[in-house]
Parts: C-alpha cells; sequence; structure tokens
C-alpha cells in the first residue's frame, strides 16, 4: 500500500470513529432528553410536581443533538439542499461549483465553532451560569464548540475523502 493511501485509509477510519462517536453522543442525549420530557409531563399533570430545571436540562441536551448531529451531516455532505438559480452555473462549472461551496461551508462551520469557542471562554471568565439550575454556562457552550470544531474537522476530511474517491464509487461507511 503506498503512502497516500495509507493516509486515506486512516482518515477513513478515523472519519468513522468520529461518525460513529458523534451518532452515539446524539443517540444518548436524544435518550436523556425522551425520558426527562416524559417524566417532566407526567411529573406535572399527574403530580402536578414538574421536574425542576427540566426545560434548562433539555434546552442544553438540545444544542448537543444539534451539533453532534451536524458533524454526522457535514462529513457525509448529507445536507437538504435547495437549488433555485444555480443549475446553470453548476451545469458550466461543476468542479468549481462544488470548490466554492464546500469552502464557504468550511468557512462558515469554523466560524461558528470560532464564536461558540470565544462564548464557551467568555462565559468561563466572567462565571456566568444558567438560570434555574445554576449549571457553569462554559461546560455547555464549552462542549457544543468542540462538537462543531468537530464538525468541521469532519467535513474537512469528508471532502478529502469524496475527492479521492472515484465518481460513483461508493464509500464503505456511507459517505
Amino acid at each position: 500500500m503506498t503512502e497516500p493511501e495509507h493516509q486515506g485509509g486512516v482518515l477513513s477510519a478515523l472519519l468513522v470513529k468520529a461518525i460513529a462517536t458523534l451518532e452515539n453522543i446524539s443517540s444518548v442525549a436524544i435518550a436523556i432528553m425522551m425520558v426527562l420530557t416524559f417524566a417532566d409531563v407526567i411529573g406535572r399533570y399527574m403530580f402536578h410536581s414538574p421536574i425542576f430545571g427540566a426545560g434548562e436540562m433539555i434546552s442544553s441536551l438540545l444544542a448537543i443533538v444539534i451539533f453532534a448531529g451536524l458533524g454526522v451531516t457535514n462529513a457525509r455532505d448529507d445536507h437538504i439542499v435547495v437549488e433555485l438559480v444555480d443549475s446553470q452555473i453548476r451545469r458550466m462549472a461543476p468542479r468549481l461549483y462544488d470548490a466554492v461551496i464546500q469552502l464557504f461551508s468550511v468557512f462558515a462551520m469554523g466560524l461558528i465553532a470560532f464564536v461558540l469557542c470565544e462564548h464557551a471562554l467568555i462565559s468561563y471568565h466572567q462565571e456566568a451560569r444558567t438560570y434555574v439550575l445554576e449549571i457553569p454556562l462554559f461546560l455547555t457552550t464549552g462542549l457544543v464548540a468542540l462538537l462543531a470544531f468537530i464538525s468541521t474537522l469532519s467535513m474537512i476530511a469528508g471532502i478529502y475523502l469524496r475527492m479521492k474517491t472515484p465518481a460513483g464509487d461508493k464509500m464503505e461507511y456511507g459517505l
């Protein structure tokens, strides 16, 4: 095996593990959200005693689900696409069009990760806490920033691996 093929194999294996980890994080967070929501509704309507801070916990878990899922979606380039005007541009220069779209996507995701990281650092230095449970805010914002950074890296790795794969060939892990 040549060096570039080996690097692609290692990158491919890392991306598969990253996707599986992000899927597991999302699955666990969604399961916790479902159980927490169910218990909160039952407690609220049957026992007139909701779970204290359930809404706050659910909103934090939702952010985790969104950004973990975004990493999977970015790696697979599996976004919903609405093409209103750009079909003519795509026909004229398909490779240039794809490159510009992918570069813009990486830039936008990188910017989101940077801003979230900045927000986590500000939350840490200001010792900001959530309103109800008074959990340090940097824990959630830091985790979301990390997931956004992983999403950016998985997007770059997915783009690289798709560029190396001949057109029409499917990658073995669904990218």
